[in-house]
């Protein structure tokens, strides 16, 4: 059987990391992905023994964040899958918060925001509801290396034309990856 694309993949030729060098980019990567691992185990209420110094200001930040306004864990980096269209994707988080709320949620490590970030919330937030789960807000939540409140980032409002780009861009990764 072949394996659906995931929703970085599909974006991926529209996101340009050609001025970062190779290294520095996989050092970011590669941190990326202890950050997720850490901030999953803490939002499933698992016990680790301390972060390495390079991911210990991100985690500090994500537990700021978490702690005081997650009441409900919903999804932890799941893969969820859409067969007809054709794309899976890999969701950081959905959570309720104080208020009632469900909210999906991408954690981010980038000082910067990036035009991709609301593509990918659509096409999870698509994935998320085809699941059967109902997202009130999506957002990308910015970590901080210094352990500070972290910064969310909404999408509101146009999720509609970001999830039609999505599927622009899937099409095209179609024909072109066929």
């Amino acid at each position: 059987m072949k394996m659906l694309p995931s929703v970085t993949e599909v974006i991926e030729p529209w996101v340009d990391f050609s001025r970062i060098p190779p290294g520095t980019l996989q050092a970011a990567a590669d941190r990326g992905t202890l950050v997720h691992e850490a901030c999953a185990m803490h939002a499933q209420g698992l016990w680790s023994i301390g972060n390495p110094p390079e991911i210990a200001g991100y985690v500090a930040s994500f537990r700021r964040w978490f702690d005081q306004i997650v009441t409900e864990v919903i999804l932890v980096e799941e893969r969820l899958f859409d067969y007809a269209l054709g794309y899976c994707g890999q969701i950081d988080l959905v959570v309720r918060v104080k208020g009632g709320e469900t909210w999906l949620v991408d954690l981010k490590s980038p000082v910067t925001l990036s035009k991709s970030w609301r593509v990918q919330l659509a096409a999870y937030q698509y994935l998320c509801e085809k699941s059967g789960v109902t997202v009130d807000r999506s957002g990308s939540l910015r970590l901080r290396n210094d352990g500070k409140i972290p910064k969310m980032d909404w999408y509101e409002g146009s999720a509609t034309q970001d999830f039609n780009i999505f599927l622009s861009a899937l099409n095209c990764h179609r024909y072109f990856k066929a």
